[in-house]
């Protein structure tokens, strides 16, 4: 967001903690939010990371004291699911793996920074989901779950959506934990129903969470590499070609899974040939794609088994065959 847009929802914010009139203070909510869906296109075509990671948290936080004025605000409780997930893709989870093969210690703290703000953003999510469900989606059985969700409809896909997707990705970073993997059952299964209602909703990032689901593991750890494959073809059509990540989240979960150099080092350096900026309204996004596309490029000749030697294997009694 620009700064005028920091400072107009820095003096909302305070305005509001002094008004006591409740329809009053609606109407100053309301005018906010209204001022976030229009600062969305500025910072979304934001290509300065340093930049946008400083607007998007302190904005995060303005957010957070005024949803404290109207804890059941559906706009509020979604703006602040999408920032975190957002916020901790982009600036977290990625310093976590930047820093993941050369300082553990670091890579750690950041890990677990990530997970926590996965879970905040699923909370705020779950807050607006429980009512749709009309039941908590943590606690109740898997069976209850997936009964409910056949109530949601296309309307409520972006709640479902990022309920899911926030919970998904703190997983994936407990892939260890075993209670953490217990969770997936659920995230399956809303992610499914996202997919049964609306395939297509942000930029197809249905497809792109199946492909990373069944491409990051091994077929005997639950992957499954052709329906992975299948689904980051879909979800580059769905976001129209525009959306860089899809073919670096390719690489780095499907390639690096099936130990395919080729591919890997076709997709990544497919992102850099590509120019970030060009697509305003996933700028951001593209930038980081680029981001993570140099520093994983840079890696390959430690994330790859050395290429077959090309002697001939010995014989029985050692002779060349």
């Amino acid at each position: 967001m620009r700064n005028v847009k920091f400072w107009h929802l820095l003096a909302v914010s305070i305005l509001l903690a002094s008004i006591g009139n409740c329809s009053i203070r609606k109407l100053a909510i309301g005018e906010m939010t209204d001022m976030i869906k229009d600062g969305r296109v500025a910072f979304e075509s934001e290509t300065d990371m340093y930049l946008a990671e400083s607007a998007l948290a302190s904005n995060l936080k303005l957010l957070e004291a005024v949803q404290k004025s109207d804890p059941e605000n559906e706009e509020l409780n979604m703006f602040l699911a999408e920032g975190y997930n957002s916020y901790t893709l982009a600036f977290v989870e990625d310093r976590f793996e930047e820093l993941q093969y050369e300082d553990s210690e670091t890579a750690e703290m950041h890990r677990q920074r990530a997970i926590r703000l996965y879970l905040r953003a699923r909370s705020y999510a779950a807050l607006v989901f429980a009512e749709k469900l009309e039941a908590d989606p943590l606690t109740i059985s898997e069976a209850d779950f997936k009964q409910k969700l056949q109530k949601i409809e296309k309307e409520d896909v972006g709640t479902l959506f990022w309920f899911a997707l926030s919970w998904g990705a703190s997983v994936n970073l407990r892939r260890d934990d075993m209670e953490a993997l217990s969770e997936l059952g659920k995230v399956e299964m809303a992610m499914q129903r996202v997919k049964e209602l609306d395939p297509d909703y942000f930029f197809g990032g249905v497809h792109l969470f199946e492909g990373v689901y069944y491409g990051a593991r091994s077929p005997m750890m639950g992957g499954d590499h052709s329906r992975s494959k299948l689904a980051f073809l879909q979800a580059a059509k769905s976001s129209g070609d525009k959306l860089l990540m899809v073919p670096v989240m390719h690489a780095t979960t499907l390639c690096l899974q099936t130990q395919d150099r080729a591919c890997f080092s076709a997709k990544l350096n497919e992102v850099l040939a590509r120019d970030a900026a060009a697509i305003p309204e996933v700028a951001l996004a593209n930038t980081l794609a680029q981001k993570k596309a140099k520093r994983w490029l840079a890696k390959i000749d430690d994330l790859f088994l050395p290429e077959e030697s090309s002697i001939e294997p010995e014989g029985e009694n050692g002779d060349s065959r």
